[in-house]
């Protein structure tokens, strides 16, 4: 398949899900903002490919909108699975309470999604991209007819080695670093997938499964961080008189998430050396 099919075949798969209809539920935000970072991850792969100017402003537009799911999502990862893990045998009252204050939260953060028109907008940009992407001049023409199992390992080495450097010295690195690798990581790993369905004789399952159990990894450290915060901004609502019990609530969460955090960082070093170590088509 040549380089200017397998990036219309990509672009037009992006661009349909981040254009579908989507509910109200925790799945449907994970999806679309899911859709929003492979998008991104396409259009970081073709990089080099694309003119500066236009690509830039797409990719703008898909962070911003990023941005508008992103603390949506966090309450909802938070809700469901991280305030209840780390509430497990706490004092009833004090459990209750947390939960009660953060779906209220989570609510609240979903009537502004909701009213930010952010839905509206995932269809018009997805229709724009997807109209950018089709057109014949849109690749550079040193590239266009060239044969993607070809093109895509090249394009691909780049952001590998972003990634690579993202996480030099990683038993060292600060939490802002670390998140600094996981998007790094995830965007090389959603490129990596990308091209698996557009050149499936591309050699890169040992590169993606170690890069996703990094990234397993790094989202439990990333959880426990955001789960702390959540709570840490639930117990301030003390100081206006409000959400006490929720405010006691806070500790366990903090407890929980250090103790998580530190675990994470422990996997994290084998499975990272693991991913450093798997074989590359470029290699």
């Amino acid at each position: 398949m040549r380089a200017r099919t397998a990036w219309r075949r990509i672009v037009a798969a992006g661009c349909a899900e981040l254009g579908r209809e989507a509910a109200s539920d925790a799945d449907s935000v994970h999806r679309r903002r899911v859709a929003i970072r492979r998008l991104r991850s396409v259009l970081a792969l073709f990089a080099p490919c694309l003119d500066k100017v236009e690509r830039r402003r797409y990719d703008v537009a898909l962070r911003e909108l990023g941005r508008a799911y992103g603390l949506v999502r966090d309450w909802d990862v938070a809700c469901l699975r991280s305030f209840p893990a780390a509430m497990e045998g706490g004092d009833a009252a004090a459990v209750a309470a947390l939960l009660a204050a953060s779906d209220a939260a989570r609510q609240e953060a979903r009537a502004a999604l909701a009213a930010s028109g952010a839905a509206a907008e995932c269809a018009d940009l997805a229709g724009d991209i997807a109209s950018w992407a089709a057109g014949p001049t849109v690749l550079d023409p040193a590239v266009r007819f060239r044969p993607i199992a070809t093109i895509g390992p090249v394009l691909l080495r780049r952001l590998d080695r972003l990634a690579r450097r993202r996480g030099r010295g990683i038993d060292r690195l600060s939490a802002k670093e670390l998140h600094a690798l996981r998007r790094a990581l995830k965007r090389a790993n959603y490129a990596a997938e990308a091209l698996e369905g557009v050149a499936p004789g591309l050699a890169l399952g040992a590169f993606r499964t170690t890069a996703g159990a990094a990234l397993d990894q790094l989202g439990r450290f990333n959880d426990a961080g955001v789960a702390r915060g959540l709570a840490d901004a639930l117990a301030s609502r003390d100081a206006l008189g409000t959400e006490d019990a929720a405010g006691q609530g806070a500790a366990p969460v903090r407890r929980w998430a250090k103790r998580r955090a530190r675990k994470a960082r422990r996997r994290l070093e084998p499975a990272w050396k693991a991913f450093r170590a798997a074989p590359r088509p470029w290699s």
